[in-house]
């Protein structure tokens, strides 16, 4: 098993990338129209950011509390929706700003068991932008399984599925442009339903 932790001071301020609100808010708008999206902002007490979308590390507890926002009025199900359209769009972003087209094209060309690890590993390097104060690892067991302890979305949250779908949908949306379409991956321990980390498998 790989692990990886953010280190210093980003991993004790708890800071993560800016997609995780920012994505959020267009996939809200595109869901639910900006009336609605106003008022989930407004209850999360991050109205600011539509006004000034960040562009920084921001707090993993804004984005706890935008996605405790959502479910509560949007109900899990709506909530979970829209979380994977802002996953996917941040995927979108990932792969159009932070990997790098000759990267890409060689690893679409590559054997997918080491497309997989060469993929994975890079994601390690860099999990302090997602996982905050939280801890990445991934093993292979056979398939590949991605985990996050102490999800930054999970912070106060009870659900009765699981409440990940941003991660799933953006871990989906990279590795499935670089393995093919027939990638798919699946929440299937959540800490928000109690599970002791956030467990994402991944098949193709």
């Amino acid at each position: 098993m790989s692990i990886a932790r953010a280190e210093g001071e980003t991993a004790r301020l708890g800071l993560i990338g800016p997609n995780a609100i920012t994505q959020m808010a267009a996939a809200l708008s595109g869901a639910c129209g900006a009336p609605l999206r106003r008022e989930i902002f407004e209850d999360a007490g991050l109205a600011r950011y539509l006004f000034a979308p960040p562009t920084h590390m921001i707090p993993e507890d804004d984005v706890a509390r935008l996605h405790r926002a959502a479910i509560d009025r949007l109900g899990e199900a709506k909530a979970a929706e829209v979380s994977r359209e802002a996953g996917r769009r941040t995927g979108d972003y990932l792969l159009a700003n932070r990997i790098p087209a000759f990267v890409q094209r060689v690893l679409k060309i590559t054997p997918r068991p080491l497309a997989a690890r060469i993929l994975v590993a890079a994601i390690a390097r860099h999990a302090w932008t997602f996982s905050g104060s939280g801890e990445f690892s991934y093993e292979f067991a056979p398939h590949l399984h991605l985990r996050i302890a102490r999800s930054p979305i999970c912070e106060g949250l009870c659900t009765e599925a699981p409440a990940c779908a941003y991660f799933a949908a953006t871990f989906e949306r990279v590795f499935g442009e670089m393995l093919g379409p027939s990638l798919s991956v699946t929440e299937t321990e959540c800490a928000a339903t109690g599970a002791a980390a956030c467990v994402f498998e991944a098949r193709w």
